[in-house]
């Protein structure tokens, strides 16, 4: 047998391939999307993350409290704007079947439905999405905000503690004092109305000390009106005051101040994971009481996060506050560890779905093999001997490379077309017809009965599970090698001796 013949059996097994993969791969898309495999993989897979990794956690409370916690994080607005569905009667008449086929399985199969009330998912989820969903399904930002409006709170009302404390502290007359008192009153009101404006979103944490400096420096200067700096008092008061108002003005000191009035992000999640531990840990870290409402919160996300899951994302704060210059770009820094967290988790969990994809891809391939009674024992000997039949076939595949048809995993109907035409026109291997059962018996004479079949089949249900897309470029490198190395015939020499 010479290289040309091989080169035509070659191809006409790889045209096969390609005519029963096609089959092949569309049995398996339609079953993918009946059974939501890849939603639920998905969904699987984000649970498994929850659960630091292993999907074989047997503690129960702690599997309902990852199951939860998904379902949650899947309710969340970004994450369901991604399952969207067709509309109209007919979309909605295949959904319904494709339900009652899903829950058919899910009972058979004794497996649960990991979308819960929902009949289905997303297939995908950005990285993005993912990390801002799960930031505010666990509420971190309006959390860390409470405990901004609650330190300032604290703060302001240290600050006019200690102004009444100065004001006591000085040898002043009687008739001073409601003057004083009208003045702190006045401060008060805007304080706390700063705080009104800070609890409001309506300026940043910065403005708010800012104002707050700005109305100490009026309150100073109203009151030397009454305590004229040339007294003994008004010298005091105005050297405590300019004390009191430079933790506020001097940048060194407004540094500090805005680290211990804005949580990190790290201190939070380490009060999560010690709140089962040491109420008086938590309470030091957050500057909480316990009946205080931040506290019960606390202690309700630590009900919330499963405990693998707060490992994971305080080992990820860490990496974000060592990656910050301040506490504000902390948050953002998380998201960014949160999404390379993910991005690097499905890069894993993709690679089980392709694994298990092959696994399910053969099953459908022997299957199909079986059906069509692809014999690829039996292909490869036809085509050894059929000649007419290795050109044809090696005809409209050079017919269907020449074209350039480009095809994607999950659409090919640009080939399925020009493979359907051939078809019509080609008498394949392929099939129960008596003829060619005939001639596998005669191949089987000397072995096992059916043996040699099975194992053509099963080397072919392997091979339509590699998918259409593979045959199909592969087709197209054998026919660009075959052309490339077509060996010319040698001149013929018409000279007849006499």
């Amino acid at each position: 047998m010479n290289l040309p013949v091989i080169f035509d059996i070659i191809i006409g097994l790889i045209f096969i391939y390609l005519t029963l993969s096609l089959l092949t791969s569309e049995i398996q898309e339609l079953i993918t999307t009946i059974l939501q495999w890849r939603a639920e993989h998905l969904k699987k897979s984000i649970e498994v993350l929850f659960g630091a990794g292993s999907d074989r956690t047997t503690n129960p409370d702690e599997v309902a409290r990852v199951s939860a916690l998904a379902d949650q994080m899947y309710h969340h607005q970004l994450i369901a704007d991604l399952n969207q569905e067709a509309k109209g009667a007919i979309s909605e008449a295949f959904r319904q079947i494709t339900r009652v086929i899903g829950n058919l399985y899910r009972q058979i199969t004794k497996t649960r439905n990991v979308f819960g009330n929902n009949s289905s998912g997303p297939s995908f989820i950005p990285a993005s999405a993912f990390a801002l969903s799960l930031i505010e399904t666990v509420n971190f930002p309006a959390l860390i905000q409470r405990i901004r409006e609650a330190r300032l709170e604290r703060f302001k009302d240290q600050k006019l503690g200690d102004i009444v404390y100065i004001i006591g502290s000085l040898n002043l007359n009687a008739s001073l004092k409601p003057l004083l008192e009208q003045e702190l009153q006045w401060l008060s009101q805007e304080f706390n109305q700063i705080i009104s404006d800070f609890k409001k979103k309506l300026m940043p944490l910065n403005t708010a000390l800012d104002l707050i400096s700005d109305n100490l420096g009026i309150y100073t200067q109203e009151c030397q009106v009454y305590l004229p700096e040339t007294e003994t008092s008004g010298l005091e008061f105005q050297r405590q005051m300019t004390f009191l108002k430079s933790s506020l003005d001097n940048p060194a000191e407004r540094q500090v101040l805005l680290a211990r009035l804005q949580p990190s992000l790290n201190d939070i999640l380490n009060a999560i994971r010690q709140v089962n531990k040491s109420k008086e840990v938590v309470a030091e870290i957050l500057e909480e009481k316990e009946d205080s409402p931040i506290y019960k919160e606390i202690v309700a996300l630590n009900q919330l996060i499963p405990e693998s899951l707060q490992k994971s994302l305080y080992r990820l704060s860490e990496q974000a506050q060592l990656k910050s210059k301040s506490s504000e770009e902390e948050l953002t820094r998380f998201q960014q560890e949160l999404e390379n967290w993910f991005n690097q988790s499905m890069d894993r969990a993709s690679g089980v779905y392709r694994r298990n994809s092959r696994g399910i891809g053969i099953i459908i391939g022997v299957i199909v093999a079986i059906i069509t009674n692809g014999d690829t024992l039996f292909i490869v000997n036809t085509l050894s001997k059929d000649s007419t039949m290795r050109e044809a076939v090696k005809k409209y595949a050079d017919t269907l490379v020449e074209k350039q048809i480009t095809i994607t995993p999950g659409s090919y109907e640009p080939i399925q077309k020009e493979v359907n035409q051939a078809l019509t026109n080609l008498a394949l291997p392929l099939g129960w017809n008596p003829k060619n059962v005939e001639e596998q018996q005669n191949q089987e004479k000397d072995s096992i009965p059916y043996l040699k079949r099975i194992i053509g089949w099963l080397i072919s249900g392997v091979a339509l599970s590699m998918g259409a897309s593979f045959w199909f470029d592969l087709l197209g490198k054998i026919m660009i090698v075959r052309n490339a190395g077509k060996i010319s015939e040698p001149p013929r020499n018409d000279s007849s001796s006499i």
